[in-house]
């Protein structure tokens, strides 16, 4: 839609009658409310500025050549003009915002203003100041160029306001704006620094909880059955079962040690026994099972002096491999 001049149309002449000549008002355009009509007749342009419905028999609808629809509402403009920057690949998009409202619906006719904006943007264009700014600036210190920019417009406003007849023109907004490829470059740069932010959160919490799973695992067995039924993969039944069989295996295995010791060697030895089965127990069993198994031996007897008169050196685990 064009502004201030909605719409234009010629009009055939209208066939003379005796006493009634009338044009058809099918052949006028619609007016939108807010909106006049406006004839060009032999004496120049007359709007019908009337608050009802024409007749058609009005002389200057009989006699037009041509009707023009034009808005008199007060409407905002937007006025566009590309900036050169330091960067020869990119402009500055100027956007200023002016508020327009037409006066004389006639002069502006005449003038054949169908495009404001247009208008506009050639005013501003004018200012040979204004469009050198951005040629210290790249594209990417628009906001340091943006202050002198709307300074240096509404400067040039206030010293030569856009004088267009038939109506008025006020300054109302001025934006630079980024262009849409350098806007959508820096989403994408900022939309990939923040998912690798999140990538890494996510690994740092991966590598923390990797750490407390190693080390519970180092525990043995019953730390990492404790961990499976913590985190539901592991029953409670499972896990009870799972351990007393493992307690069996190992208290079958202290038993076939034993057993596996020449007759009559603990006799000869110098090995205190009950320490022995203790130290076993403590090493597969854990400290509780141990005691258990020891609880009813005998009290330990010291060994026997050596022929030499020294005392008999501990027989630990180790001396079992020899």
């Amino acid at each position: 839609m064009t502004y201030p001049i909605i719409e234009e149309r010629a009009l055939a002449p209208v066939p003379r009658r005796f006493l009634r000549t009338r044009r058809d008002l099918a052949d006028l355009p619609e007016t939108p409310p807010g909106s006049v009509l406006v004839f060009e007749v032999a004496a120049g342009y007359h709007a019908f500025t009337e608050r009802r419905h024409l007749r058609g028999a009005e002389d200057e609808v009989v006699d037009a050549v041509s009707v023009s629809v034009v808005d008199v509402r007060t409407c905002s403009v937007i006025a566009q003009v590309p900036l050169p920057s330091a960067d020869l690949a990119h402009d500055f998009p100027l956007r200023a915002t002016f508020t327009c409202t037409v006066t004389h619906p006639e002069k502006i006719v005449e003038q054949g203003l169908k495009d404001i904006g247009e208008v506009l943007a050639h005013y501003l264009s004018a200012d040979t100041e204004l469009l050198s700014l951005g040629l210290r600036y790249p594209i990417e210190k628009i906001y340091q160029l943006r202050q002198h920019v709307v300074a240096r417009v509404k400067a040039h406003v206030e010293v030569m306001p856009p004088e267009i007849d038939g109506m008025t023109v006020a300054l109302a907004r001025v934006d630079l704006l980024l262009p849409e490829d350098v806007r959508g470059h820096a989403i994408d740069l900022k939309t990939v620094r923040r998912e690798g932010e999140v990538t890494e959160l996510k690994q740092a919490l991966e590598n923390k909880d990797v750490a407390r799973i190693e080390e519970i695992l180092c525990r043995g067995t019953a730390a990492g059955m404790a961990l499976g039924v913590s985190r539901g993969h592991v029953a409670i039944g499972d896990a009870v079962l799972h351990q007393s069989e493992a307690e069996n295996r190992r208290a079958e295995y202290v038993l076939e040690m034993i057993k596996a010791l020449p007759q009559g060697s603990l006799d000869f030895l110098p090995v205190n026994t009950r320490m022995l089965l203790e130290q076993f127990g403590r090493s597969v069993l854990g400290p509780d099972k141990a005691t258990t198994i020891v609880e009813g031996a005998a009290p330990p007897v010291p060994p026997a002096p050596l022929v030499d008169g020294s005392a008999p050196r501990p027989l630990g685990l180790e001396d079992l491999d020899d």
